[in-house]
């Protein structure tokens, strides 16, 4: 693994790419470390063992939840377009044969859940395969990460969230959980209550290309205002409770989600 950055480093390494990519991003810092975190409490002993010995010492998932947001931007300036696909809310599925190339959330962890489990590869590759492949089951339940009504997964469309100006990805990314309000350890907890017996053997079923469906959408919900359906809103609508009401349960499954498949990814892998 790549020696760890200073904090100045990461921070202008954050600024940068914020302002390169904006279709890059997901959750945010605190939604990735929190995803993170759940999927590590539910990891087996044998893998938990495993990312043990691939992480450096000391660190956690919840630490190098958000890597390719920033060291994997600079190290591998390509894997900007890893961390989502953009798919009409128009389309009333997930269609993994529209899908032209590899620059895409879905190929990638797919691409990576192969290096990582292929124990024949170099220690630093399948390193790498894990500091991708843990940001990635995240991003891909950004529902904004997968839905896209021609503005860029939302980041080209303005809104007013309670009063304050933001655009639609950004939103979904932070807006909501900041708005919601919480530490780490109250979001955990937020998500762990979501994460009930038939909830995990629910979420443990269909594939990648069924977890780009599920988050397409809950795209096309992210776009409408509930008391104006059923067209999406335009530029500059003002959202406030109704909208965080219905949006409040859908995060919290969309991250409830993505904890327990990144947990049975791992699993599955170290076995």
């Amino acid at each position: 693994m790549t020696p760890r950055p200073t904090t100045r480093a990461i921070a202008i390494l954050t600024a940068l790419a914020l302002a390169s990519t904006p279709s890059a991003f997901a959750w945010g810092p605190q939604g990735h470390r929190v995803i993170a975190r759940v999927a590590e409490d539910r990891l087996t002993p044998a893998a938990r063992l495993a990312v043990k010995e691939l992480l450096h010492p000391g660190d956690t998932l919840p630490d190098i939840a958000g890597w390719a947001d920033k060291e994997g931007h600079d190290e591998v300036p390509a894997s900007a377009k890893w961390h989502y696909i953009n798919v009409p809310i128009d389309d009333k599925k997930f269609d993994p044969r529209l899908i032209r190339d590899d620059n895409n959330v879905v190929v990638q962890i797919k691409h990576f859940r192969k290096v990582l489990a292929d124990r024949s590869r170099p220690k630093k590759e399948r390193q790498r395969a894990l500091l991708f492949l843990v940001h990635f089951v995240s991003d891909i339940h950004q529902p904004l990460h997968v839905g896209d009504n021609r503005d860029h997964g939302g980041n080209d469309l303005q809104v007013q969230f309670f009063n304050e100006g933001t655009n639609l990805h950004r939103l979904w990314d932070s807006d909501l959980i900041h708005r919601i309000g919480g530490n780490d350890r109250a979001w955990v907890e937020r998500i762990e209550r979501t994460i009930t017996p038939q909830a995990v053997t629910n979420w443990s079923r269909g594939s990648v290309d069924d977890w780009a469906d599920e988050s397409l959408q809950v795209a096309k919900l992210a776009y409408r205002d509930p008391g104006n359906a059923p067209r999406p809103f335009a530029s500059g609508v003002a959202l406030g409770d109704s909208y965080l009401r219905r949006a409040e349960p859908l995060l919290e499954e969309q991250m409830g989600r993505a904890s327990v498949r990144l947990a049975n990814e791992l699993n599955a892998i170290f076995k």
